[in-house]
């Protein structure tokens, strides 16, 4: 009776974990796994633009820093037609200081200068994204920017600010992310700058057609 209790429970552990792992993988297949907005300082672009971009990048990746000027030019191309949402997914096996990196920023975005902070962590990957102790460039950008330090490490810390990045990477991670920059355009998957440029082809079609509704 035990032997067939036991098998019985193995059984229907069994079917859980299958059910669970299908359940993964029909949502990333679907792009259906919980998505959360980003911040406000974080999002560019009205809330009603047609065309939805959501980005999920790490600071210390090459391609994240092409990505972002290119993403710069089209919210200046299309201006008020794209929205924006910045999303990140610091990919620490390979970049130990990106998960630092992305609370520094959103803590300079705490105090309105977000763009400033991320564009010089961009800018300066070489001297800080492989360092063997904490990058002093972090304080010196914020410096640099008139920003609080102390107001900045006290946020760096903060639990609510690593538990949104954490939050962002697990849902990064729902979605079946394996590299950065990848982008969700309208929902469609586009991953590194080229394929984002490839759907930045049909940016003038999308408006023609939602300005003819």
């Amino acid at each position: 009776m035990a032997n067939t209790k036991t098998m019985g429970l193995a059984a229907l552990a069994g079917i859980l974990l299958f059910i669970s792992s299908l359940a993964i993988l029909l949502a990333r297949q679907l792009n259906l796994a919980p998505a959360r907005p980003a911040p406000g300082f974080r999002t560019f672009g009205p809330a009603a633009a047609p065309i939805q971009i959501e980005e999920y990048s790490d600071f210390a990746c090459g391609a994240c820093r092409a990505a972002a000027g290119k993403i710069a030019d089209l919210l200046k191309i299309y201006d008020g037609g794209i929205r924006v949402q910045l999303k990140h997914y610091p990919l620490l096996n390979i970049h130990p200081w990106s998960l630092d990196a992305a609370a520094y920023a959103d803590c300079a975005g705490e105090q309105g200068k977000f763009k400033e902070y991320a564009g010089l962590l961009f800018e300066s990957q070489e001297k800080w994204a492989r360092a063997a102790e904490k990058p002093k460039e972090f304080e010196a950008f914020s410096r640099g920017l008139n920003l609080d330090w102390a107001r900045m490490q006290a946020c760096a810390a903060a639990p609510d600010t690593l538990k949104r990045i954490r939050l962002e990477m697990a849902e990064a991670e729902m979605k079946g992310l394996s590299a950065t920059p990848t982008f969700f355009i309208n929902g469609k998957r586009a991953v590194g700058p080229a394929q984002l440029v490839e759907q930045a082809r049909n940016f003038d079609k999308l408006l023609k057609k939602r300005n003819k509704q």
